[in-house]
């Protein structure tokens, strides 16, 4: 059986706890099969728990999300008193 590592978010509501994991999943796995910038998020709830609500589409891409950690460096750098 192949498993591939994805770098998954959790956040837990009840417990009020976030986290980033290495986890491993099946190549059959919606997690497994992301390409190039994709996005996915599953929503395991009451009424999903047998099978998680899966919302998946493309993300930004390496350029746009370059451009807005620098717009937040230089945000923080203001904030910080760092001269304009």
């Amino acid at each position: 059986m192949a498993l591939v590592l994805r770098y998954v978010g959790v956040v837990d509501i009840i417990k009020q706890k976030g986290d980033v994991e290495l986890r491993k999943y099946k190549k059959d796995h919606p997690f497994a099969q992301l390409s190039g910038s994709d996005n996915i998020i599953a929503f395991t709830t009451e009424r999903y728990k047998k099978q998680p609500l899966i919302v998946r589409g493309p993300g930004a891409g390496a350029e746009v999300t370059a451009g807005g950690v620098f717009s937040d460096i230089l945000r923080l750098a203001s904030y910080l008193g760092a001269p304009s």
